[in-house]
């Protein structure tokens, strides 16, 4: 049974403000969307929670929840505080175990945009056809929070934030840490699309991959307690049963391991690859 709803306003991705907008200007839907699942699932408590670099939103949160049973909770800004998982941990002091779901420790996380989709839902009929995505970065002429209709183009976007700058370099389906680079700007944004980071020349650097140090900085910036360079090695080896040893799925792909390698390996790429080749792999024998 679920015990605790978490609403979850923790926009942790750099550059990414789509939820605090949303936050900001259209608290009433949100506290709606969550009592509306707080009935559903029968949950006893209800706390939304943000980071302490959003305190704008707190008083707006807090005068819209007044007279509710919503409580409104401000965390540490930290760096991969949006993860349910993490979430979980900062605000209850529990932990979901490596392979379970929030469920098996009484919680349900929901996204606060979700929330809001729920009550416009339920109250107004109205199905999911827009969602607030940020668009941002050093190399967009006029970087905006546009709400856009699902199934537009990235290249849609763009154009509604004056274009690319000059020294526009790479486009990111998402932030500089968990975000993809885009082959296309015809491919269409989806629900879950939260923000387009636009990387200009400066933020790109050419690094030359070296042997790993055996440091160990990996394994102790993993939130999920993982050893990021043993999974990477086994997955850039073929050794998928190897990977899957070392908990290859339960990577949630953060990107911290990455950025603080010092030798500069791709271990986020390398993981991923894992994924999508142990998949590959296992259809083949199962064929």
């Amino acid at each position: 049974p679920v015990e605790t709803l978490l609403l979850n306003g923790c926009e942790c991705e750099p550059f990414l403000a789509s939820d605090y907008r949303l936050m900001i200007e259209a608290p009433a839907p949100i506290l709606t969307g969550a009592l509306l699942a707080k009935r559903a699932v029968g949950a006893s408590r209800v706390i939304l929670c943000l980071e302490d670099n959003k305190l704008g939103a707190v008083p707006i949160l807090e005068r819209a929840a007044s007279g509710t049973p919503v409580e409104i909770q401000t965390l540490e800004t930290k760096y991969p505080q949006g993860s349910e998982k993490q979430l979980i941990q900062a605000v209850l002091g529990k932990e979901v175990p490596l392979r379970g779901l929030p469920m098996d420790v009484g919680v349900l996380v929901m996204n606060v945009n979700t929330a809001a989709s729920l009550a416009r839902a339920v109250l107004r009929n109205k199905p999911l056809t827009h969602r607030i995505v940020t668009v941002a970065g050093h190399g967009i002429v006029q970087p905006k929070n546009l709400l856009a209709p699902i199934g537009a183009s990235y290249g849609d976007l763009i154009e509604a934030c004056g274009g690319l700058t000059a020294d526009a370099a790479r486009v990111l389906a998402g932030g500089p840490m968990m975000g993809f680079s885009l082959p296309d700007l015809d491919i269409p944004i989806t629900k879950g699309t939260g923000g387009v980071t636009v990387l200009a020349e400066r933020d790109l650097r050419a690094m030359r991959e070296t042997a790993c140090l055996r440091c160990g900085r990996c394994v102790d910036v993993c939130p999920m307690n993982l050893a990021p360079t043993r999974i990477a090695l086994a997955s850039r080896a073929g050794d998928y049963g190897l990977a899957h040893e070392w908990n290859l799925t339960a990577c949630m792909e953060c990107g911290s391991c990455a950025y603080v390698c010092p030798a500069r390996i791709p271990l986020v790429q390398l993981i991923r690859m894992g994924k999508v080749m142990s998949k590959k792999e296992a259809v083949r024998k199962a064929a």
